[in-house]
């Protein structure tokens, strides 16, 4: 460790005054063993993998209805000559922690006043508990097992906390572990191909039969000489029938219909989960999203808005299936209603990231993840384009698009549920019910079945996009080859090749005679 530079962090903490937090707790003196000893043990199981945690010894903290959990400055320190046996008796606790929990314990100096500083990093080896001659020994008398940290309270970890401990120090994944019934027969060669055809690796894959196809993925045991033995991600991604072998590995849509009447009506979407994506996120395109042209009376302007933004509903769907605990036996459920869309899984981030981190932030790039290797695949697939950046793409469409703000639901700290929700656009809800009726307002129906049909394409996700930015920026002009190139910022044999795939395939671009070669306009 380098303690000058440890030392300079602490006394920043110190002089800013900062409240305790999952990496920082005060304590007046060594006195408090039981204290010390638990925050000790919750510092090296580290829930939130903070990279440095600190005990301040000597120093008091304000517990008042202006400031909780800061220190009191000046500090109440340390006289000279107890240091070096409160140094020993912090470390003495060491033979109460099992296993062995590294931390430092150096002495420090803020504004002349001396002061012990406890230094915990980032551990390997654990999970770490407080042995149970720690409950015997009369000055500490602590109850043993494993603390966690939360925020700035140290307590026993609940029993989904230890789950989460155990997997976060064996690096366990029930994705990467093997299958209990599932075989290499159970995996579908077409699905194999397709992915294969779809993705950077398609021109290795010719010719290669089953076998090498699913060891060039790492689908199989390497423990299993005969090679029949799969993971529990290569029948979540080839097999047809993934639920046979993983209880609920499916998405269900729960549809609250419009009308007077109200009535739920519910659509399962099975087979491989990056089909159910693709499935799940046609239908719910086809039949639920919708956007209105608007133009105000006496204006040329119009603008274009949408009731739930496709952007938002890939994203978060994508989110989903790829951080969905296929191991707790419920599925993905989607709740489509009038004013909103909800996305559930029944399981919580892994630590460090938690709900109120969803909700705040836009960027997350230490993001653990329950599937790594569905996750690295979605990305090869071209439906996940950088690591982390999900959620804010969402939120950065949902904005755009004049919506409010998805978010979130918060539950109680024992519900092990992640609920996210996408609003409706309220511009949108208002005049589709009559509550702006001044406004003249028509549905682009053309547009939609244009979009339908690029959303629909077997495109990698980054092509959809940008023949979608052609299409919005575009619309009703005639266009060339040198539009494209200005739209989207590209070469002149790219922008040929945009042009090929929406006239030849798409079908949605037609040439127009009369205005010179290679012109043409959207087929509205």
């Amino acid at each position: 460790m380098d303690y000058r530079q440890i030392k300079k962090q602490a006394n920043e903490i110190l002089k800013n005054k900062t409240a305790e937090c999952s990496y920082i707790e005060y304590k007046a003196s060594e006195q408090q063993l039981d204290k010390i000893l638990k925050t000790i043990c919750a510092y090296g199981n580290n829930y939130y993998n903070n990279d440095i945690q600190y005990i301040f010894i000597g120093v008091e903290e304000e517990n008042n209805e202006e400031q909780k959990a800061v220190p009191v400055i000046p500090i109440k320190g340390m006289a000279e000559g107890r240091l070096e046996k409160c140094k020993n008796t912090i470390n003495s606790l060491r033979s109460f922690l099992y296993p062995n929990v590294a931390f430092g314990v150096v002495s420090n100096e803020f504004e002349g006043i001396s002061y012990i500083l406890i230094i915990v990093k980032r551990q390997t080896g654990g999970p770490f508990m407080v042995a149970e001659k720690a409950e015997k020994n009369k000055r500490i008398n602590l109850k043993p097992g494993r603390y966690v940290r939360v925020e700035s309270d140290t307590r026993l970890a609940r029993v989904d906390e230890e789950y989460d401990l155990l997997r976060k120090f064996s690096n366990f994944h029930f994705s990467s572990i093997v299958s209990t019934g599932a075989s290499i027969d159970d995996l579908n060669m077409d699905l194999l191909r397709e992915y294969f055809s779809k993705t950077s690796f398609r021109q290795i894959s010719d010719g290669m039969g089953k076998k090498e196809l699913a060891r060039a993925l790492e689908l199989l045991d390497k423990n299993d000489p005969a090679d029949r033995r799969v993971k529990n991600f290569a029948v979540l991604m080839f097999s047809e029938h993934p639920e046979d072998y993983i209880p609920y590995a499916y998405t269900e849509l729960i549809i609250d219909m419009f009308g007077t009447k109200r009535k739920m009506e519910s659509k399962v979407f099975k087979g491989a989960v990056w089909k159910q994506y693709y499935s799940a996120l046609e239908y719910i395109n086809s039949n639920f999203l919708n956007e209105l042209v608007i133009r105000v009376d006496g204006s040329a302007d119009n603008r274009k808005i949408e009731n739930y933004t496709f952007v938002a509903l890939e994203e978060l769907l994508a989110n989903a299936i790829v951080h969905n605990n296929y191991e707790n036996g419920k599925p993905i459920q989607i709740y489509v209603s009038e004013k909103q869309i909800n996305i559930v899984n029944y399981n919580k981030p892994l630590p460090p990231v938690r709900i109120s981190d969803l909700n705040e932030r836009s960027f997350f790039n230490e993001r653990d993840t329950e599937n790594p290797e569905i996750r690295d695949m979605f990305k090869t697939l071209g439906i996940i384009e950088s690591f982390g950046t999900g959620i804010g793409e969402a939120k950065r469409s949902m904005r755009e698009n004049g919506s409010p703000d998805l978010f979130y639901k918060t539950f109680d700290a024992n519900d092990n549920v992640t609920s996210v929700v996408i609003p409706v656009n309220e511009e949108y809800y208002e005049i589709k019910n009559g509550i702006k009726p001044k406004e003249k307002v028509w549905i682009e129906n053309e547009t939609k079945d244009i979009k339908q049909k690029i959303l629909g394409s077997g495109y990698s996700k980054k092509i959809k996009q940008n023949i979608m930015k052609l299409y919005d920026g575009i619309r009703t002009e005639v266009f060339g080859n040198s539009r494209v190139v200005e739209i989207l910022g590209c070469s002149e044999v790219t922008a040929t090749s945009y042009l090929k795939r929406m006239e030849g395939e798409l079908k949605i671009i037609v040439p127009v005679e009369g205005m010179g070669k290679g012109k043409y306009r959207f087929f509205m």
